[in-house]
């Protein structure tokens, strides 16, 4: 299925520039340690990162594809409500810690995740629409 191929290839692209991120981050610095409220501190390592980008986008297709079947507009309804979970996973970020960079990094990390995933399954709209 089309959906699923361009979801999957969202789902690599966004862990390969997630893994990036991460990795330029501790290149320059960036402590990317976290402290959620009522947890240990802990340091946010590639494993997180790659689990915590695939899981995600992977459930994501699979609802997409769930909505295609359920909805006259998929994409509209998928979109307003990634848009609204992104905006409820900024929160995160600030409650886990007051430094600037790793918050940044941890933001950016979500805007890519996010993009990669609409991009994806917009363009999978495009390839199944046309003759």
């Amino acid at each position: 299925m089309v959906f699923w191929r361009y979801g999957v290839l969202a789902t690599v692209v966004a862990a390969i520039l997630n893994a990036a991120l991460w990795g330029l981050a501790r290149a320059v610095g960036v402590s990317l340690q976290v402290q959620p409220p009522g947890q240990p501190e802990t340091t946010i390592g590639l494993p997180q990162v790659l689990l915590l980008t695939v899981v995600p986008l992977l459930l994501g297709t699979a609802f997409y594809t769930l909505l295609r079947r359920w909805t006259r507009r998929p994409f509209l309804i998928f979109l307003i409500l990634a848009l609204l979970i992104f905006a409820v996973l900024l929160v995160p970020p600030f409650a886990a810690t007051e430094r600037a960079g790793t918050r940044f990094v941890l933001i950016l990390m979500h805007v890519v995740a996010t993009a990669a995933l609409l991009a994806g399954l917009y363009r999978a709209e495009v390839q199944r629409a046309r003759p």
